[in-house]
């Protein structure tokens, strides 16, 4: 007896239960359990376990090995078999799974469990594609394989090549991925839609190299195979071209155009003769004269002033420029985020705005000093004229002259400057840009020893990194006068771009160019800037100057004209102070005050630095002085942090923070 649902069922009840589901199976061929717990009401873990003692005995079936709830009988799964043997016996093409399930109605559950024997006995020979699921696998016969595989090395071998979408339209899911392990052995080079072998490669490279042999170009793409696409062609030319040594002496324009060297060295020696005549014309108009005027005015405005004159307006520029002077002003280096606009106020046409403008010039082909040559379109006009070119494409022809517009520029601008400075080299004129340049370099200097008695008041990391900044700044702008200054001694020109904005790189390759007299000194005058000490700096700079170089002198300032400059710098940067209202500047300017008053000495510092500055003038400044400066720093960090609320504090404190900076004396005395 069992005890079910509440219900009592005897054996015998179960046993005509059981008679009547092997009725059913004989009938039928299969039952599940699922089936049976709807037809008698009984749980179906009941009715499995009652089921499995009557197999063999009761009931004449058998369990699926993957479901057990499924009986069916031995007769089933031999008429499911020879059924599915008999459909796929006569496949000649892939054959969906699900088409054959649903059409024929086999059981799903027992196809792949047959398949398998069937071909694992020999009876089925194929194989299935897409995994063991219905809806995405198929059944690929193998005499299909076999004639695929059969047509693609028909035409591999015929043609030397193999289109992928081909492949993928035989059903090859992975083109490269059977190319590559199907002819594994062979040296086939892998384009963008196709593979080809050595020997299409080599009827390129013959092709080209014959229609090179009587012209100075070729189009790459008329010598390959029709099928090849743009990427194809770049693809080729990458491998063809290195191994090529008559194909190797070209340029390739219009990305499939190749033309030899000797027609671009014809296209830009024809215009030797109009960059001569238009130098000389450049020289006649004063053009040249002018630029180098102007040149000379924009690096005199961007310098540094050392000492005032009798004009007060003089003296008020003069302050104003070394507060704000971009790289080597005292006042606002490093803070470009947060003070572009003041910069654009006071540095229109200084050194942070020259290299924009030298791009913009370069693209013009037009540069600072105004010197003009032909344009891309006039370029193409000339060479349309060369009989070398009546037979290229106006494309090829416009990609020529875009080509060859930088170089020729740049030629011409050196012929006139060549020819500009062989007018102007007399005595009188190199004397007088020799006292020039002395005096300039004599006020950076100058400047230089004063900025760096202020980071002695620091410990030797902060010292450490302020002198960098100084050797990046006044020291860079020191050699760049130098190298310029000597380069013009030795007729040589700084290119586009002007000999105050000269970097390392630049430096280093003008260097290059001058005589081992003066190289190797200068050399070390430049490697002098990426080093950490500015007295190492000044002991090159003094065999830079010396007599075997430039023959100039560097004045020592006297304590009297240091106290002038120092008072110059101060009244610059409370001046600056007073006209900008913006919280960042103020901060910067009011800390650098403040270290003045209470130093005796200037620092030259970008706004990096503010924060250590304050700390270290903790110990000096009067506390409210300094817990008022502490607290506006804080807001200002806030701000920076994307916290607006910060922003009404920070304008309603300003005021203070000005009176603060300007006010404030060293133990009451008077520091002006």
């Amino acid at each position: 007896m069992h005890l079910v649902l509440g219900q009592l069922v005897d054996s015998s009840y179960l046993d005509r239960i059981f008679e009547e589901i092997n009725v059913k199976l004989q009938q039928t061929g299969l039952v599940s359990v699922g089936d049976l717990t709807v037809q008698y009401d009984l749980p179906g873990e009941f009715l499995q376990k009652e089921l499995v003692l009557r197999l063999g005995t009761i009931v004449n079936g058998q369990l699926d090995p993957i479901d057990t709830r499924i009986v069916f009988t031995e007769a089933f799964t031999a008429q499911h078999k020879a059924r599915i043997r008999g459909f796929l016996s006569g496949a000649t093409k892939p054959t969906k799974v699900s088409t054959l399930i649903s059409r024929y109605g086999l059981s799903e559950r027992l196809f792949f469990n047959t398949l398998d024997e069937l071909m694992a006995s020999g009876q089925l020979q194929g194989s299935v594609a897409g995994g063991r699921h219905d809806k995405t696998s198929s059944f690929v016969p193998s005499i299909y394989t076999r004639a695929k595989n059969d047509w693609i090395d028909s035409f591999y071998k015929h043609n030397n090549y193999l289109e992928y979408a081909t492949l993928s339209r035989l059903g090859v899911a992975d083109a490269i991925g059977f190319v590559r392990k199907r002819y594994e052995s062979e040296q086939l080079t892998y384009l963008d839609t196709c593979a080809i072998s050595g020997l299409i490669l080599e009827q390129i490279e013959a092709a080209a190299e014959d229609q090179l042999t009587g012209s100075f170009w070729i189009d790459v793409s008329t010598v390959c195979p029709s099928y090849f696409s743009d990427g194809d062609v770049h693809k080729v030319m990458d491998v063809v071209l290195p191994k090529s040594t008559q194909l190797s002496d070209t340029k390739i324009f219009c990305d499939t155009v190749l033309i030899k060297n000797v027609l671009v060295q014809m296209a830009t020696k024809r215009f030797d003769d109009v960059i001569n005549t238009k130098a000389d014309e450049a020289l006649q108009l004063g053009l040249v004269l002018l630029g180098n005027r102007t040149t000379t005015s924009k690096k005199m405005s961007g310098s540094k002033p050392t000492k005032g004159t009798d004009s007060k307006k003089d003296r008020k520029d003069e302050r104003r420029m070394k507060a704000t002077g971009g790289k080597s002003g005292g006042g606002t280096q490093g803070r470009e985020t947060k003070t572009k606009s003041t910069k654009k106020k006071y540095l229109r046409g200084g050194g942070d705005d020259s290299d924009d403008d030298g791009e913009a010039s370069a693209r013009s082909g037009k540069d600072e000093t105004g010197l003009t040559f032909l344009n891309v379109r006039e370029i193409e006009e000339v060479l349309k004229q060369d009989e070398n070119f009546e037979d290229c494409p106006e494309e090829l022809v416009s990609a020529i002259a875009a080509y060859i517009e930088g170089p020729l520029t740049a030629a011409f601008r050196e012929k006139a400057m060549s020819k500009y400075l062989s007018t102007c080299g007399s005595h009188d004129t190199l004397r007088k840009t020799h006292g020039e340049v002395q005096d300039k370099i004599n006020g950076l200097v100058t400047n230089v020893h004063l900025f760096a008695k202020g980071t002695e008041f620091f410990d030797l990391e902060m010292r450490t990194q302020l002198q960098k900044h100084l050797l990046k700044t006044l020291c860079s702008d020191v050699v760049n006068l130098v190298v310029g200054y000597v380069a013009q001694e030795n007729n040589l020109t700084t290119g586009d771009q002007p000999q105050t904005t000269l970097n390392s790189d630049a430096r280093v390759k003008l260097l290059a160019k001058f005589p081992n007299s003066v190289k190797d000194i200068l050399g070390k005058l430049n490697t002098a800037l990426n080093g950490n000490s500015i007295d190492d700096f000044l002991t090159a700079l003094d065999s830079a100057i010396g007599p075997n170089v430039c023959d100039m002198v560097i004045k020592k300032a006297d304590k009297k004209k240091e106290k002038q400059l120092m008072t110059n710098h101060r009244l610059a940067l409370i001046e600056q102070l007073n006209d900008t209202s913006e919280p960042f500047l103020v901060f910067h300017l009011s800390v650098l005050i403040l270290f003045q008053t209470f130093t005796g000495t200037i620092v030259h510092a970008t706004g990096k630095f503010v924060p250590r500055i304050l700390a270290h003038l903790e110990k000096l400044l009067p506390i409210e002085v300094y817990q008022l400066m502490f607290r506006y720093q804080g807001l200002i960090f806030s701000y920076l942090k994307g916290t607006d609320d910060d922003a009404p504090q920070l304008e309603q404190m300003m005021s203070s923070i000005k009176e603060a900076a300007v006010s404030t004396k060293k133990g009451g005395g008077d520091t002006t």
